[in-house]
């Protein structure tokens, strides 16, 4: 079968192509960009991306074939009629005679189009360089890597040959703000010996007594094209932090017992306040403190005193964490503002405190017209320490019982008024049902045992708890 001569070498590339599994491929490359996600969903809707995408050609060419860019992931932008000739002008692939002169077409929001309008020597090889305008907000999403392919027909017959072997990134999309880095959590050791009002090392120097400290570095990448402006950023730990309350004379956390009294916490590049249950403790930096280095909040007590007339004990043990980020930003010269919220890390974690004290969970204790408890306590140190207790009873209900008794040094002392009178206090005189206890006393672990029983119409029920025997779970009780 003999070609006819002005079917050109297109369409036979074409037609190879067809039999031959796409013998000639076009290899297009773009730019290896990274943008911000928050930088992009905060730029006005006008805000170009000038990518430029080179496109070595794998075949010959004749006069008016035409060409495809199609780009996926992200859209073009089509008001071509103020975008000048850099966008809608001829493109000259190749040099030294062996060129191929492309004019352009049309775009829409997803393709450009060419058609070619010259021809010199052979092209196979040529290399092509467009500039196509991308939609600045089109490439809002993180993880997003749009591309862009290429594809030519034939003139004549509307063949496609020359097809894109792989496709080109145009660029990908990042989240700007991400976890925060180097995590100190807090892991201080409530003291006994100083009545649980110090740790028992200091590990650190922002305050005059002893102090323990969560500090992270904010992450900002402000090397990510059009990176967005950030205006701050807030972190909310939570806790028991009542060790601070009592520095003024209102009911409740405020924000002068953060500064005054014995209890203190501060914040290195960043403030901090106090919600009015102590509960919250809400770190805000500005980007000139994120940008000044490692945010820190150190909790700890303003003198080495173990009597102090001003704010409460450490309480230990407890763990801490911290909600969600909140990264606060705006357009780069736009009024367009965004919020990202970013994890604090897996886990929220911000740390825990432990007691070197004694820590007795007892699983059950039952109440009701004719049974009495039988709770003591043998301190076999040489120091004398408060008894504190968390309850737990059989509906769920938690109790703080702040005084139960003193465990005085060498001697037993009798912990079973002070459990009832709190269990009265907060599930009522007449209360009957079960409880579990949590006992903590201010006094080495070591040396120290409970023995809890009750005694129903004259009988006693040894109760097994973790220092005489059994590991048990405070807040679970027995049937």
């Amino acid at each position: 079968m003999k070609l006819k001569s002005n079917i050109g070498y297109s369409a036979v590339a074409a037609a190879v192509a067809v039999a031959c599994g796409a013998a000639y491929a076009a290899v297009p490359v773009g730019p290896a960009a990274s943008f911000s996600a928050e930088g992009n969903a905060t730029a006005p809707a006008t805000a170009i991306y000038d990518a430029v995408i080179t496109v070595t050609l794998g075949s010959d060419y004749i006069a008016n074939d035409t060409v495809e860019l199609g780009l996926t992931g992200a859209s073009f932008v089509t008001g071509t009629s103020t975008l000048g000739t850099s966008y809608n002008g001829a493109v000259t692939c190749g040099t030294s005679g062996n060129t191929a002169t492309l004019g352009f077409l049309s775009r829409s929001a997803t393709t450009a189009n060419y058609r070619v309008t010259g021809v010199a020597g052979t092209q196979n090889n040529a290399v092509c360089s467009f500039t196509l305008p991308i939609a600045r907000t089109s490439l809002a999403t993180a993880g997003a890597v749009p591309t862009v392919s290429w594809t030519a027909k034939t003139a004549q017959s509307g063949l496609v040959f020359d097809a894109a072997s792989r496709v080109a990134t145009v660029g990908s999309v990042t989240t700007q703000f991400t976890s925060p880095s180097a995590v100190a959590r807090l892991d201080g050791v409530v003291d006994v010996d100083s009545g649980r009002y110090q740790f028992e090392t200091d590990q650190g120097s922002d305050l005059a007594g002893s102090e323990d400290s969560l500090s992270f570095t904010l992450q900002n990448n402000t090397a990510l094209n059009g990176a967005a402006v950030l205006t701050s950023v807030v972190a909310v730990i939570n806790g028991d932090f009542s060790f601070v309350d009592g520095g003024n004379t209102s009911a409740g956390c405020q924000a002068a017992d953060l500064t005054s009294g014995h209890g203190r916490v501060v914040a290195t590049n960043g403030t901090v306040s106090i919600n009015s249950d102590c509960t919250k403790l809400t770190f805000t930096a500005t980007a000139a403190q994120v940008a000044a280095g490692a945010a820190k909040v150190t909790l700890g007590v303003s003198s080495t005193s173990t009597t102090p007339t001003t704010g409460g004990l450490l309480d230990a043990p407890q763990s801490f964490t911290v909600d969600p980020l909140t990264y606060s930003y705006a357009g780069a010269n736009t009024g367009t503002t965004g919020s990202s919220s970013v994890a604090f890390s897996s886990t929220g974690s911000a740390g825990s405190w432990t007691l070197n004290g004694s820590i007795s969970k007892i699983a059950y204790m039952p109440y009701g017209t004719g049974i009495s408890r039988i709770v003591y306590i043998t301190n076999r140190s040489t120091q004398s320490g408060g008894v504190s207790a968390t309850a737990f009873n059989d509906a769920g209900v938690e109790c703080e019982i702040a005084d139960v008794a003193t465990a005085a040094k060498g001697a037993v002392t009798n912990l079973s008024a002070g459990l009832d009178a709190g269990v009265a206090a907060c599930y009522g005189a007449s209360f009957n049902g079960k409880v579990a206890f949590e006992i903590t006393a201010n006094i080495p672990g070591d040396k120290a045992e409970v023995y809890s029983a009750y005694n129903v119409n004259g009988n006693r029920v040894i109760v097994v708890n973790d220092t005489n025997g059994k590991t048990v779970t405070a807040g679970a009780t027995q049937n």
